[in-house]
């Protein structure tokens, strides 16, 4: 059986319009509560990819473990006989999500009433649904267990960057100076992954294949260096107001964000345990992504636009010229440039969305943090592909390392399909 198959679904005209989570099946209501949750409490995008696939992987494993229909993840313990496999999802999305969003505590506390009450049966088949609470609440608990472990709450060493031709520095950002601020969430770099076999599995080679200082010489780098100074720059007379526009939507996306894609294409019909696996696949994809970007930006430490063009007259490339009054569309990041995290992403997240639904379908994306701008997609893979030029229209990305992070978030993609939550009648 193919991955479409699965799970199949006429996309056409879909919304994904934020907006109040409506009743419907655990899983898909549970990943709108997780939404929720990440914007009530601001989590910040690296943040979400995390905590994303730890809630999922937990729903999985709780409803796979009843229906019993694909490889387990993590936990593999027997469920109690007559578990309810929906009720199992309810509890183990609040379990995770209680301890990954303390602070929410009292909405979440209501979800979980709400959500019980509506599962058919309640309360007459009480004792399964008991039994499949306790099931989901340890499955939750051991995956949480299990993530604690996994360096994210560990001391890094600052990373400060350099002040040589083509290392990068922080901009200047309020009272700092430039290149002051140690780059931000450097524990993305050492996280335990939740498909790759380490954070270097993906590893690309150097940028422009020779790395810096050599780099700054190369007829692609001066290229590509030209096309962000005319693209990117805050008032620039070459981008339209359609791409200014999808540049800002695209840096207000996050993982979950993305995530409101499934649920607007899922087939209300769908297995629980097949939209269960879908947000699971999706998520640790997204985690995984970002340890990509974060592994690649410190190994290499490439400077930003921001730097390139205003140093320009240090970095030796003759076909480059220096214009220090520069400023990008969009804040750079505080940390490196190669890869983009957001082409890695995003090209991971629609490349399993499509292997598993089908790429040629027509959605829209927006984002709360962005109201009143949407874009609208033929295809999954039209998505991946316009993150490359909004990284360049904002002006903090080179071609270069877009394009590249689109190949490794397919390859990633492809690699947790073959590898992981698979079919268990094809092991």
């Amino acid at each position: 059986m193919n991955s479409t198959s699965l799970l199949t679904a006429s996309l056409w005209g879909v919304a994904l319009l934020a907006g109040p989570v409506g009743r419907g099946d655990p899983v898909t209501e549970w990943s709108a509560y997780l939404d929720e949750a990440v914007f009530a409490t601001a989590e910040p995008v690296p943040a979400q990819g995390r905590s994303a696939a730890i809630v999922h992987l937990a729903i999985f494993d709780a409803v796979n473990g009843i229906e019993r229909r694909y490889t387990p993840y993590y936990v593999t313990t027997a469920p109690p006989p007559g578990a309810r496999a929906d009720a199992a999802a309810v509890q183990a999305a609040y379990t995770a999500m209680r301890a990954l969003y303390p602070g929410h505590a009292n909405v979440l506390d209501a979800h979980l009433a709400t959500s019980l009450a509506g599962l058919p049966g309640s309360p007459g088949k009480s004792q399964a649904i008991a039994r499949g609470r306790a099931w989901g609440e340890y499955v939750a608990g051991q995956v949480l267990a299990w993530r604690s472990t996994d360096h994210w709450s560990d001391p890094q060493p600052p990373f400060q960057g350099g002040f040589a031709a083509g290392q990068w520095r922080s901009i200047p950002f309020g009272p700092n100076g430039d290149g002051a601020l140690p780059a931000v969430f450097p524990q993305l770099a050492a996280l335990t992954p939740f498909v790759m076999t380490s954070p270097s599995q993906f590893r690309p080679g150097p940028p422009y294949g020779v790395g810096i200082p050599d780099a700054l010489l190369h007829p692609r780098y001066a290229a590509d260096l030209e096309e962000v100074k005319i693209l990117g720059r805050s008032d620039s007379p070459m981008r339209t107001v359609g791409q200014t526009e999808i540049a800002r939507l695209w840096q207000a996306m996050g993982s979950v964000d993305e995530n409101r894609a499934a649920r607007a294409v899922m087939p209300a019909n769908a297995r629980l345990v097949d939209k269960a696996r879908l947000f699971a696949l999706l998520n640790m994809v997204a985690c995984d992504a970002l340890i990509i970007g974060w592994d690649s930006k410190f190994a290499y430490h490439l400077w930003r636009p921001h730097h390139a063009i205003r140093l320009a007259d240090t970095d030796g490339n003759p076909d480059t010229t220096a214009d220090p009054d520069w400023t990008g569309l969009i804040l750079a990041p505080r940390f490196p440039e190669y890869v983009s995290n957001h082409s890695v992403l995003t090209a991971g997240m629609m490349r399993v969305l499509a292997r598993e639904l089908g790429d040629e379908h027509s959605f829209t994306l927006n984002s709360p943090l962005m109201p009143g701008f949407s874009q609208r997609y033929a295809r999954f893979s039209d998505a991946a592909a316009q993150v490359q030029e909004a990284r360049i229209w904002g002006g903090i990305h080179f071609r270069h390392a877009c394009e590249l992070g689109t190949d490794l978030g397919v390859a990633l993609a492809d690699f947790a399909l073959a590898n992981y939550l698979t079919p268990r009648h094809a092991r």
